[in-house]
């Protein structure tokens, strides 16, 4: 039997959706969006806000950052021949960033959907109760 750890190791808990149609951009093609891992969402999380403290009177300076072009830059791929349409990270967010907000903050939504970043700790921890028990015999 597979140790737990193993089983971590090759669980295949990564959604995706494939068919996502984006006919402004591509009439026609079709997308396969994947959620991301934790790891790429915990960067992502941290990175929005960035805190500053300058010697002055106007004490800490605090700018957010938005960096929906790189999660979707991340998660978008040609789902005809299963590559990232953006293999340079870079210049994938140079292009989004300049592309419609809606499309973009739409498939933004998409890959936090599909990397269950749109539901609380209790609900992320009742589907994986019930994830378990179906798997078990």
């Amino acid at each position: 039997m597979a140790s737990l750890k193993d089983l971590i190791r090759a669980a295949q808990d990564i959604k995706h959706q494939d068919d996502v149609e984006i006919p402004e951009w591509a009439p026609g093609a079709r997308f396969r969006v994947t959620g991301l891992p934790s790891g790429d969402w915990e960067q992502y999380q941290n990175s929005l806000t960035k805190m500053t403290r300058r010697d002055s009177a106007d004490g800490i300076e605090m700018s957010l950052k938005s960096r929906k072009a790189e999660i979707v830059a991340k998660a978008l791929y040609d789902q005809e021949s299963g590559e990232l349409v953006f293999p340079d990270l870079r210049e994938g967010i140079s292009i989004l960033s300049k592309r419609s907000g809606g499309i973009v903050n739409g498939l933004f939504n998409l890959v936090r959907h599909l990397s269950d970043e749109d539901r609380d700790f209790t609900q992320k921890v009742a589907s994986a109760e019930a994830d378990f028990g179906a798997g078990q015999s």
